[in-house]
């Protein structure tokens, strides 16, 4: 499971739950609701304030304490989950907060009005969880856990983050590029058509899309294409000959190639996988 949520209360939180949440490639969010709570995170009994959220980084390993009666919310995500295009992906390798070499843990509190939102973020993560599924539900886990992210951001006065969020000006059109690539990437999958649309040369754009997202622009448009394909082959009841030329492939079989070098899977084999 990409993404998970568990209301924890002493040692009612079973142990696969607890493995699912600090595995190695997810992110944890604690959110500590009215009256505190306590927790072990490195094996170290840690009391939490009222009203805070803690960001437990990567490879950190946390457990119920046995002792404790106060609950509070477990949310757990992975990258791939998390990161739906480049600038997210940047965002969250640069949030100092989810960084281990900065922070063991970092509790961060916010205001006493978040105790309604700690009911609705449990109540429709689980929901989405329930009906993972569906692609409304993903996109419902998604915008949540972003939103709690971002929040945990703004008091976590990050300004590397929040320069990622689009107060740069490099950022701002590394941002425009990728929407539109989102708009126009199945019919444009040249470079050259990006920068002419942005006004710069495709050389500026090559280093601004470096310099802030650490890929070239047609590694990032090669990944919004498979994005979408993957979408089309799994949500859609189109034919493998309709996807292809949903995505501006005349031949089928040059899209099938594309794919396949991608992700070393043809579009029916993928399809097979991961449609339910």
């Amino acid at each position: 499971m990409e993404f998970g949520v568990h209301r924890v209360i002493g040692v009612e939180l079973e142990y696969s739950e607890i493995t699912d949440a600090t595995a190695k490639e997810n992110y944890v969010v604690l959110f500590v609701s009215t009256g505190g709570s306590s927790m072990l995170i490195n094996k170290e009994i840690t009391e939490i304030q009222e009203y805070s959220l803690v960001l437990i980084p990567r490879g950190i390993k946390i457990e119920a304490n046995s002792t404790e009666q106060r609950p509070f919310l477990i949310i757990y995500f992975s990258e791939s989950f998390f990161a739906r295009t480049e600038v997210d992906t940047a965002f969250l390798h640069n949030f100092k907060s989810f960084n281990k070499n900065e922070y063991t843990y970092r509790v961060l509190n916010v205001p006493a009005e978040y105790s309604t939102y700690y009911e609705f973020v449990g109540m429709q993560l689980k929901l989405s969880k329930q009906n993972y599924n569906q692609v409304i539900y993903r996109d419902l886990a998604h915008n949540i856990v972003k939103q709690i992210v971002l929040l945990a951001a703004i008091y976590a006065e990050d300004k590397q983050s929040g320069e990622l969020l689009g107060q740069s000006a490099d950022v701002v059109l590394v941002r425009r590029f990728q929407q539109l690539i989102e708009k126009h990437v199945k019919d444009q999958k040249q470079v050259s058509f990006y920068a002419d649309q942005l006004n710069i040369g495709s050389k500026k754009l090559t280093n601004l899309t470096k310099g802030t997202l650490g890929k070239t622009p047609k590694e990032i448009i090669i990944e919004e294409l498979l994005r979408v394909s993957k979408s089309l082959l799994v949500d859609s009841s189109f034919s493998i000959k309709q996807v292809a030329w949903e995505l501006g492939y005349a031949d089928v079989n040059n899209f099938s190639a594309f794919f396949m070098k991608e992700t070393s899977l043809t579009p029916t084999e993928y399809r097979k996988r991961w449609q339910k």
